[in-house]
């Protein structure tokens, strides 16, 4: 989706990293992203797909599997190799939230969760911190989840565990790296309702009832990456933002 000649976006001139871009949250931001200018470097384990978005995007895909550190620094060798450098990382990648109660949370189960959702996160941004660093700046923001801050009861105790994590990882890493000029922030997003498990629709109208906003779909989230990457970030560092149309109500 090539930006029209005369148009200059938001993000003009900045080139960006996004895991988990081959559907759902990562493909809407790198969809909104695009839109406002950015250069696009899309990554995502399902190799065809994220491809497929990539070529309409004008971007560059690459394959890779958070739960492999080789891989995962491949990766970034790559995104840096292909673009000439990258000024921002956004960490959609992850297993989505599955149902399941705390007595069938086995150990192959846990470990999955922790290591695809929190230390994928981590081996990311590990990757891509020297060339950050060497560049002088940049902007990180983690996709964690409203799971990772407020009980939500029935979803695997493993995926909050992973998601609170998430923050603390981002919480920690704004501290330590703003003095380098990179900026670290997370967003919470609540259920989308259209991507992840489909939603059995006795438990849609449930949560309708509960929640007057009901479900936002993907676009908030990009939205709220936008506003964290562009110019409106720029005094932004270790927030948590909470996009969860009222499931979250407070800090």
């Amino acid at each position: 989706m090539p930006v029209a000649a005369g148009e200059r976006g938001r993000l003009e001139g900045r080139t960006v990293l996004v895991t988990g871009a081959a559907q759902g949250i990562g493909e809407r931001v790198a969809r909104t992203l695009r839109g406002e200018g950015a250069r696009l470097v899309l990554a995502d384990v399902q190799a065809a797909k994220v491809r497929a978005v990539a070529a309409e995007l004008d971007a560059v895909g690459l394959t890779v599997d958070l739960a492999e550190e080789a891989l995962v620094a491949a990766m970034a060798r790559e995104a840096v190799a292909a673009t000439g450098g990258i000024d921002a990382l956004v960490n959609v990648a992850g297993i989505d939230a599955p149902f399941r109660a705390p007595s069938e949370v086995d150990a192959a189960h846990w470990d999955r969760l922790i290591d695809v959702n929190l230390t994928g996160t981590w081996r990311c941004i590990a990757a891509l911190l020297p060339h950050l660093r060497e560049r002088g700046g940049g902007r990180i923001v983690n996709i964690a989840s409203i799971c990772g801050l407020v009980p939500t009861p029935g979803v695997s105790v493993a995926y909050c565990a992973s998601k609170a994590g998430v923050v603390g990882l981002t919480l920690a890493l704004a501290t330590e790296l703003e003095r380098d000029g990179i900026l670290v922030n997370a967003i919470a997003p609540g259920s989308t309702g259209d991507t992840g498990e489909p939603i059995p629709a006795r438990e849609r109208a449930e949560y309708r009832a509960r929640q007057p906003l009901g479900f936002g779909g993907a676009q908030p989230i990009a939205d709220a990456v936008l506003h964290l990457l562009a110019s409106s970030g720029d005094w932004l560092s270790g927030t948590v933002m909470n996009v969860s149309g009222g499931y979250w109500r407070g800090r």
